[in-house]
């Protein structure tokens, strides 16, 4: 399995990582980023762990989550022999809102089954 973060989780990523940074400091930050990456990583061992989102739509098109440190989640859905993440955010957010409206604003985003 080949994980492929996308523009708009690494977005998700900094956003995460420059606020706990402002808090708490580069090495908490940069703690944070590394087991955020570390359970994206597991994926590709174990592709089909992970599990269902908050949002019955979400879970019908076939995306998955992963919850790092209780706090931060990672949206992603396989495709053929690929992982594609499509949102790194803080569990406190509305992320399942805000990346079902991306999805609706712009179904270019989705990766294709090649």
């Amino acid at each position: 399995m080949r994980i492929e973060i996308l523009p708009s989780a690494w977005e998700g990523l900094a956003r995460i990582k420059y606020r706990v940074q402002a808090d708490f400091g580069e090495e908490v930050a940069l703690n944070v980023a590394d087991h955020i990456l570390d359970s994206l990583e597991r994926l590709e061992q174990f592709p089909d762990s992970g599990s269902m989102t908050p949002d019955p739509w979400l879970n019908n098109m076939g995306f998955r989550m992963v919850i790092s440190d209780k706090q931060n989640v990672s949206i992603f859905q396989k495709v053929d022999e690929s992982i594609f993440v499509y949102i790194i955010a803080d569990t406190r957010t509305e992320y399942a809102k805000v990346f079902k409206d991306m999805i609706v604003s712009d179904p270019g985003i989705l990766a294709k089954e090649e």
